[in-house]
């Protein structure tokens, strides 16, 4: 599926109690169109919640974690792994809901679920308890996408009904802290760069089923994992658990 128009909202809290809001982004999304709610977060924050996680990359090893109830947060870093649902080169940090951190993640990025969650025709607070609902979860994926090698392949998300849209928070900008590459979705035929049209905290929601990647971040430049240099996003997921068999995976379209 290709992607529409590109529209904007200015700020969450205030469409979260438009309905008729609600309703007509809801069409447009199934349209294909693609949506940016401007200034969600600051930008002095976000730095912040990004030097929190490079420490984490810095003083620990990271590892794979099967997504099952109350497993723990984790970290794990992907290099283009052949056994990925989706191949990607990319440190990814997922959070649960049944885990506690000490930005109290959850609470902070509420409102972004509430509104994926009625733009998905669900009542606001699913898949944010303490316990799985209909065999899935809320998970916060931040993702950092080095400089020289972090990329993501062209793909779909699961669209079922669990979620409709993943969106995702801005936490740096294209131009500040990388050149080339970056989100897209496929729009008539070509790349449309959704990072162009965002700043620092802007979160992007687009139909799941579009087909969308991201390029190769600054490809000619050298690669240093622990400099957090490059591409950071969270990505606001809702994910079956393992034992999940209703839900298809997200679908790799290649490079």
């Amino acid at each position: 599926m290709e992607a529409g128009e590109v529209r904007f909202v200015d700020g969450i809290e205030e469409a979260l109690s438009d309905d008729a809001l609600i309703d007509q982004m809801r069409n447009h999304l199934l349209e294909g169109d693609v949506y940016i709610v401007k200034n969600f977060m600051p930008k002095d924050k976000i730095l912040r919640i990004r030097e929190y996680l490079c420490e984490i990359g810095r003083s620990s090893l990271p590892n794979y974690q099967t997504i099952e109830e109350s497993c723990p947060n984790f970290h794990r870093i992907d290099r283009w792994d052949p056994r990925a649902h989706v191949r990607a080169c990319v440190h990814s940090f997922s959070f649960f809901p049944w885990n506690h951190d000490v930005f109290g993640f959850f609470d902070l990025f509420r409102s972004v679920y509430q509104f994926k969650n009625r733009l998905s025709g669900l009542e606001p607070d699913s898949f944010l308890s303490t316990e799985p609902d209909r065999g899935c979860i809320a998970r916060i994926s931040f993702q950092y996408y080095p400089k020289g090698m972090g990329g993501l392949n062209k793909h779909q998300d699961p669209f079922d009904y669990h979620q409709i849209t993943v969106p995702s928070m801005l936490m740096s900008k294209k131009g500040e802290d990388f050149q080339t590459g970056g989100l897209y979705v496929e729009r008539y035929g070509e790349h449309l760069y959704l990072d162009e049209l965002c700043d620092y905290g802007d979160v992007v929601y687009f139909n799941a089923k579009c087909n969308h990647g991201v390029e190769k971040i600054d490809p000619e430049e050298e690669t240093d994992w622990l400099s957090g240099e490059g591409r950071w996003i969270a990505l606001f997921a809702v994910n079956k658990l393992a034992s999940n068999s209703r839900i298809a995976d997200s679908k790799d379209l290649g490079a």
